[in-house]
């Protein structure tokens, strides 16, 4: 019996519907890639042409469009007032300046659209500063960084670009979320600490809210105090009734600890950690601590010089 199907003619419509059915951001994201790793080695080579490496350096966002690390990207901008709609003609220039000779390159990036090709060129020159401030580093760290990462360093400087990469894409977050303030708190304080907090679950709760821990001034809050508190971390600098809070918490739990829960307890224990407080403070300022005492000795002083002058 003759076989009513033609391999011959199946093979090639499996192949057109194969193309059709493959999303067409994959294409996109695969191009944009072989863009940014084009970049980086001319500029690591002086312009030469550059040889095509293995491996990609956008492996998290195989699934995603260009149209989602846009959004994504400008989502970052406007964080920091730095969104930006620059026109055609001005991006077609600044993509010829980072691929040079390459017309089939050109060629792609006449079809895509404003933003996406917007996105395009702030990768590509994004990570041509990486390469010429990390020359023989840049592509392991764009690999690390991911499109949100270099969005992240072009938005914020490439100042940021090492503590993303040591840290994780994670980090991002604290930017997205709480801006430069809130990076500056992370940096100076929270990596500083980051075995406690971790070991306390403090170090998630801000890397997943970290607008709860700083306010729009880089300020610690109070929520910020009392969870550094569970850690047994006092914040210096902190805003005066969120400390004395968090310190409050943090002697309530000591306490009942030792089987004592006690209002007045806690009170007792605040002013006392008040009065250390206030004599370590004399004493790095150089002052003698006597003078702390000298409104409440002041009448056993009076009471002396009258006995001294009553003695013949």
């Amino acid at each position: 019996m003759r076989n009513p199907w033609n391999t011959r003619s199946i093979v090639p419509v499996l192949l057109v519907a194969l193309a059709v059915a493959a999303p067409a951001h994959a294409g996109k994201l695969s191009w944009l890639d072989d863009v940014v790793r084009q970049v980086v080695r001319e500029t690591e080579t002086g312009g030469k042409t550059a040889v095509k490496g293995t491996g990609r350096l956008f492996v998290h966002e195989a699934d995603e469009g260009l149209e989602t690390l846009v959004k994504r990207s400008d989502d970052l901008a406007r964080v920091a007032r730095r969104a930006d709609e620059p026109a055609e003609a001005a991006l077609r220039t600044r993509f010829t300046r980072l691929i040079r000779h390459d017309p089939e390159m050109a060629r792609t990036f006449a079809h895509l659209a404003p933003a996406e090709q917007r996105l395009v060129v702030e990768m590509g020159e994004t990570a041509q500063r990486l390469a010429r401030r990390y020359p023989g580093q840049a592509e392991p760290m764009i690999r690390a960084l991911g499109t949100e990462g270099l969005s992240a360093v072009r938005v914020y400087g490439d100042d940021v670009a090492e503590v993303l990469v040591k840290e994780g894409s994670e980090s991002v977050n604290v930017l997205r979320k709480s801006g430069r303030g809130g990076w500056s708190f992370y940096t100076g304080t929270v990596l500083t600490h980051k075995k406690k907090l971790a070991a306390a679950g403090v170090l998630a709760l801000f890397l997943a809210n970290p607008d709860q821990f700083v306010d729009t001034a880089g300020q610690a809050t109070r929520y910020a105090v009392e969870q550094f508190a569970r850690a047994g971390i006092q914040l210096a600098g902190a805003v005066g009734s969120g400390a004395s809070k968090g310190l409050e918490s943090a002697l309530g739990q000591t306490l009942v600890s030792y089987g004592i829960n006690s209002a007045m307890a806690r009170k007792a224990g605040m002013i006392g950690a008040a009065l250390v407080a206030i004599l370590a403070t004399l004493v790095i300022l150089g002052i003698p601590v006597a003078w702390l005492f000298r409104p409440l000795t002041w009448p056993l002083r009076l009471v002396r010089r009258r006995a001294v002058r009553a003695t013949p």
